[in-house]
Formats: structure tokens, C-alpha cells, sequence
């Protein structure tokens, strides 16, 4: 027994109270906030327990049938010095074996030494009532929704430790109910920080509708779920607890994103589709004029591209897009866009990089791509080769095409310098073909 604990019992010992209510016939159990200090012998047998030290120091919410905790921590809450008793009220229990007694109960305020806690008694009525049918219904229902719903009820305290959570848990994500009990709902977002965001959010709301977040399974992975709850107030107003719901939507989410994967990305060569990478450059334009940084507009065009149609048919071709676009992919930078434009046409935004810095970048590209080659039958192989055009990505390009037109000139430009190279477009002045880019056409052996 805690220090705190025992200062409270002594000052009852000093009045005579303790011996008084140990010997009462009618239970009795004093309170600490919620917490057990003392209980008489008669509450321990109308709880089942086998002795005082079992139920000392515990949390008196255990020994509360579910549907009735909301009511009776509203109850406790509003106890004050102006209303220190409450009338008697009409409540289940849940003994320590199980087994639900109803009681009538009241509780009080109670002054020791200047401190408050909290008196509770009650009067075993189960017998004599023979519990209204509705009532018997009620449970019988709530216990088989309780333990049969695919969603997950749970409920926390003010402390936002969970005192409730239905079977459900071990299903979604994996651990038993014993181990979720009594942790702290934060501990089980992917990010702890969701968890106080929604907190804000219920407590100016009152009540949360399928509010989106990932909690982390036993083994690791993130599974999404919504979440509908409801706040527990006390009578001025504060947070006792959270209960609702949260149900699996992982599969939608997964759903969406593919969708939205769909919709935005090229089939064939899983890049940015035309739309999403115009969105995306006209995106980086806007942030420019607020975060100016270097970047580039990549203009890239397969070489003799229609000869391989042609010659081989088109899903030779197929097999030259997506492999082009493997080699050049693999050379790119996270924050680089990368789409296509369309047909053998591609485009590329390198984000924070020099025009020097971009010159590296691809004549390194156009040399992983002339050393490429691919078998299009038994007799013939191909070398992959590419022409680029380049200029810079501004702020003033607005719209994009601006800065698609000039890289566009450098394209023209490149290819008619013999292919196989890149060329460099300015805001101002004519395109150019850097010193140190080298032309080669694609071959056919």
C-alpha cells in the first residue's frame, strides 16, 4: 500500500471509521479518484473476491458492468462540495469470478484530513428484482455483438489507456486481448502524433466519424482502419475517456491507391503518364516562386525509333520503350519527375541541379543507354540510343509550355546534329550542343 494511500486510512483510524465500516453489513468502498483504497468485507463478497489486498490499489471500473461505466464515471465526476452525494441509482456489476450482480448504489464525497475521496455503497438487489427481461436482452445482445463484430468496440480512460477493447483486436491486429488492456491507445498508431491529432479533434468535436489513421500489427505491418468515437465528458466539461470503434480499411486504401497508380501512371513503362507529369512540372513551377532552386526540363527522344516498328512490329517496340526507360529510371534521383510523353517521347525535371551538374547527369544516361542492347529475334540485336533536349525549369514558365518549347528546340537540334546526344536550350539565345556530348545512331548489326 502506497504512502498516499495510507495517510488517507490513517485519518479515518483516527475518527473510528474503519473498524466501523469493515464490520458494516452493507458493502462499501472508498475511492481515491477511481482507485481502490479500502473495501469493506461485505463488498468483497458481493464481488467474489478472496481478500482485501486482491482488490486494493485496483480500478474500480473493473468491477463495472460495461453498458453501465459511461454512466457511473459521469456520476463520480460530478460529486463537489456543493452536491456531495449522489442519489441512489439502479447498476451492474461485475464480480471478480464473472458473474453480474445488479445493485442499488450511491456514492459520496467524503473530507479526510483536507482531502476528498469517495464513498460507494450499495445493496444487492439481484435476487429481489430478478432482472427485467429488456435488461437480460440487452446483455445477452451486447455480448454476442460484443464478441462477434468484425469491427473492434474499445474504450479508454482519462489517461487514454484502453480499460476496453472487444475480441476483434486479435483478428486486425494480432495481439490478445490481456496484452492490449490497461496499454496506451497512442502506443499503437504507426505515428504516436495521429493519435494526439484525433484527440484534438474529438475533444472540439465531441465525436469523431470515420476518422482515417494506421495502426501498427503485432508483426510489424501498418494496417489502415477508420475510426468512429465518441467523447466521455464529466459534468464540467472534461475528457474521461474515448469509446467507438475502428474497422479495416486496408483493402480500400490499397483500392484507391491502385486506382489512383492507374490513373496516373503509363501502363507500359510504369512512369508518370502525360497528365500526371504536366501536373507535376506545372506543380514545380509554382513552388519555384516561392522556393527558387536550379532545375532542368528533359526533353528525350528514342532514336530511330519508327525503323524498330517497322522492321520488328510493335511489340519489338513495346520491349525498346520499357527498356529505355528501365536504363534511365534506374539513373534518376528520388525528387526527379519522370513521364511520358507519349508515344517514344519521355520528359524529366531534375530538381535542385545546375545546368553543369545536369550535363553530367546525362551524358552519364546516354552512355548506360548506348550500352544497352536488346535481342529483338534470334538472327538481330539493337543498341539503344536516345537524343535529349534540355533548358531550364523557371518560375516565369508559366505556362509550361514555355519551357517545353525550348527544350524542344534543343531536341531538333540534337538529333539533327547526328543523334544519340543532347543539346542545351538557354531562356535567351540559341540552342547549343555541349562540348563533352557524343552522337551515335542506333545500330542494327
Amino acid at each position: 500500500m502506497d504512502s498516499e494511500c495510507s495517510f488517507y486510512l490513517a485519518g479515518l483510524q483516527e475518527i473510528g471509521w474503519l473498524e466501523m465500516l469493515h464490520v458494516c453489513p452493507i458493502p462499501h468502498v472508498l475511492l481515491d479518484g477511481r482507485q481502490i483504497i479500502f473495501i469493506n468485507q461485505a463488498a468483497i463478497v458481493l464481488l467474489d473476491g478472496p481478500n482485501t489486498e486482491f482488490f486494493v490499489g485496483r480500478d474500480i471500473i473493473e468491477f463495472i458492468h460495461p453498458l453501465d461505466q459511461e454512466r457511473i464515471l459521469y456520476r463520480v465526476s460530478a460529486l463537489s462540495t456543493e452536491n456531495p452525494q449522489n442519489t441512489p441509482t439502479l447498476i451492474r456489476l461485475r464480480s471478480a469470478k464473472g458473474i453480474t450482480r445488479t445493485v442499488v448504489s450511491s456514492s459520496s464525497l467524503l473530507q479526510v484530513k483536507g482531502l476528498q475521496l469517495h464513498m460507494a455503497s450499495s445493496i444487492d438487489v439481484t435476487q429481489v428484482l430478478q432482472m427485467d427481461e429488456s435488461l437480460r436482452s440487452s446483455e445477452e445482445n451486447f455480448q454476442r455483438l460484443f464478441e462477434n463484430m468484425h469491427d473492434v468496440f474499445y474504450r479508454t480512460n482519462e489517461r487514454q489507456e484502453l480499460v476496453l477493447v472487444g475480441p476483434g483486436v486479435t483478428r486486425m491486429l494480432g495481439y490478445t486481448v490481456e496484452e492490449v488492456l490497461g496499454t496506451s491507445a497512442a502506443s499503437y498508431y504507426v505515428d504516436p502524433l495521429d493519435r494526439q491529432a484525433f484527440l484534438e479533434a474529438i475533444r472540439k468535436q465531441g465525436e469523431i466519424l470515420d476518422y482515417p489513421a494506421r495502426l501498427r500489427h503485432k508483426d510489424g505491418h501498418a494496417v489502415h482502419v477508420a475510426i468512429t468515437s465518441t467523447a466521455m465528458l464529466g459534468a464540467r466539461g472534461e475528457l474521461l475517456g474515448v469509446e467507438g470503434i475502428f474497422r479495416d480499411i486496408s483493402a480500400e486504401v490499397e483500392a484507391k491507391a491502385a486506382l489512383t497508380r492507374l490513373a496516373t501512371h503509363d501502363e507500359l513503362t510504369d512512369t508518370l503518364n502525360r497528365r500526371a507529369f504536366l501536373e507535376q512540372a506545372t506543380k514545380q513551377v509554382r513552388h519555384l516562386r516561392r522556393y527558387p532552386e536550379d532545375c532542368l526540363l528533359v526533353i528525350v527522344d528514342l532514336d530511330h525509333f519508327k525503323g524498330v516498328n517497322d522492321r520488328h512490329g510493335h511489340l519489338a517496340g513495346d520491349k525498346v520503350l520499357t527498356r529505355t526507360a528501365e536504363v534511365i529510371k534506374d539513373a534518376l534521383r528520388d525528387t526527379d519527375i519522370f513521364g511520358r510523353l507519349g508515344g517514344d517521347e519521355f520528359a524529366v525535371v531534375f530538381r535542385n541541379c545546375c545546368p553543369a551538374e545536369g550535363n553530367d547527369i546525362l551524358a552519364r544516361i546516354i552512355g548506360k543507354v548506348r550500352a544497352t542492347q536488346l535481342s529483338l529475334s534470334r538472327q538481330e540485336r539493337v543498341t539503344l540510343s536516345v537524343s535529349m533536349g534540355v533548358t531550364p525549369l523557371l518560375a516565369e514558365d508559366n505556362p509550361l509550355a514555355l519551357a517545353l518549347a525550348r527544350a524542344d528546340r534543343a531536341l531538333y537540334l540534337a538529333k539533327s546534329e547526328g543523334r544519340g546526344c543532347f543539346a542545351f536550350a538557354p531562356p535567351e539565345g540559341e540552342a547549343f550542343l555541349p562540348l563533352h556530348s557524343q552522337s551515335s545512331d542506333l545500330a542494327v548489326p
